[in-house]
């Protein structure tokens, strides 16, 4: 559950409704300031089969949540479900601590489920996982920008690893996964040619991207961000955007990587009006009995 205090209320954000923001974001990426759409960089041999699976990977990246999120736990703080990084009174455990003990098989659930029939979208949400774990291990890391935009520097990646050994294998698991899932595109004559690296590497940091700044939309933030690495017409040209927020809705991006040039982006939150807190003696009551609201924000171009 993603859960931001804003002025007046609480938002919780579903991590399934915020990859659909992230695969909102690809569906309408390139067009503008050289930015080409996803899967139609030089070479591609097949662009709108290659721009669908990528468009449904980003969307998809964290379908493994669902069973976890069907049961939330709540904090005994404000009775709401317990955020990602927060903690929750009477102990210290947050919601990292789940993901770091047990989360590894919702990436198994994700991926897999995925995988049934879209191999290439599957692969890229299993290197999202790879490299959300792997960027903490030197031996790991390989000459490409691998890290996440949020969870990828260097102070904050080693907090996911709780089990150092159980990591390794997961990882060993998800390399012999990736391997499988490499063999069963290469079977397919539309898809083989994405798995050469200008392809693949691109369409995965287009994957972290995107679900960064949908993390950046639902968790309210507020601050300005560079973000490195970006493909702009494929893996050879990469560029780095400057995130601004201009004001509560609207955020300025420079270079501009969407076709339309006021980009509208809806996202589905519960807003919880923390004046009116409710009972908090039934929580699970009171998260549903929270109507579903389309919070709007606007992605704009920088003005001249």
């Amino acid at each position: 559950m993603l859960k931001a205090a804003t002025r007046h209320a609480t938002w919780l954000v579903q991590q399934h409704h915020h990859a659909q923001v992230s695969g909102f974001l690809a569906a309408h990426w390139g067009g503008s300031d050289g930015f080409a759409p996803p899967g139609h960089y030089p070479g591609a041999a097949h662009p709108a089969r290659w721009r669908d699976e990528v468009v449904l990977a980003i969307a998809e990246h964290d379908n493994g949540w669902w069973e976890t999120e069907a049961m939330p736990r709540i904090s005994a703080r404000d009775g709401l479900p317990v955020g990602v990084g927060e903690a929750a009174p009477p102990t210290d455990e947050n919601e990292f601590t789940p993901w770091i003990t047990g989360g590894f098989d919702r990436w198994r659930l994700g991926v897999d489920r995925v995988a049934r029939a879209h191999p290439y979208a599957a692969l890229l949400i299993s290197m999202h996982a790879y490299w959300l774990y792997a960027v903490s291990f030197d031996d790991l890391l390989d000459d490409a920008p691998r890290r996440h935009f949020v969870f990828g520097a260097p102070d904050v990646a080693p907090g996911l690893i709780g089990d150092t050994e159980a990591t390794r294998d997961f990882l060993g698991d998800l390399r012999a996964s990736q391997a499988l899932l490499r063999a069963r595109v290469g079977e397919d004559d539309a898809l083989a040619g994405a798995l050469e690296p200008d392809h693949l590497d691109a369409h995965f940091r287009l994957l972290q991207l995107l679900d960064s700044m949908s993390l950046y939309l639902a968790l309210d933030d507020d601050g300005e961000h560079e973000l490195p690495e970006v493909p702009r017409a494929g893996w050879r040209d990469r560029v780095a955007i400057t995130w601004r927020r201009l004001d509560e809705r609207t955020i300025e991006l420079d270079p501009y990587p969407f076709g339309a040039d006021a980009l509208r982006v809806p996202m589905l939150a519960r807003v919880i009006d923390r004046a009116g807190a409710g009972d908090e003696t039934s929580p699970l009551a009171r998260l549903h009995g929270a109507p579903l609201q389309t919070i709007e924000f606007t992605f704009v171009r920088r003005s001249t």
